[in-house]
């Protein structure tokens, strides 16, 4: 039986939450949920999911400290995808300064584009079968 991967939706607004969750759900992945920094950090403590994808403004630490904690002070190795609103050049170079693995414009990017984009981080090529009889 094949694994399903995790990904951690780290994002402050229900609706933009919905969405990802039905989406990856339906791709087949586990979805946990996360609302601000702080929880997301702590669900990455004790989840350890295969990918996060981030938005970069939210209440009590924003994005950028999640990117900052996980990739420099945790030392983990876990794919960062930040999906945001904000996409002005200097903070998508800050977001992968800081060791984020993409960065997608919440207005711009389709769902679909989004799921493909985490298989693509994951290494998952959309025809790729697992066969290991």
């Amino acid at each position: 039986m094949i694994q399903r991967k995790t990904v951690l939706v780290v994002d402050d607004a229900e609706m933009f939450q919905k969405i990802y969750k039905s989406k990856l759900l339906t791709d087949g992945f586990k979805v946990k949920i996360a609302g601000n920094g702080v929880e997301a950090l702590k669900m990455i403590s004790e989840e350890n999911p295969d990918i996060i994808l981030l938005d970069i403004n939210m209440p009590i630490m924003d994005g950028f400290k999640v990117l900052q904690a996980v990739k420099g002070d945790m030392g983990l190795e876990i794919p960062i995808i930040v999906l945001s609103s904000r996409g002005q050049p200097e903070e998508v170079e800050k977001a992968m300064d800081l060791g984020a693995d993409g960065y997608l414009i919440k207005t711009t990017a389709k769902p679909k584009e989004v799921v493909e984009k985490i298989k693509q981080v994951l290494g998952e090529e959309r025809g790729e079968k697992n066969e290991d009889n």
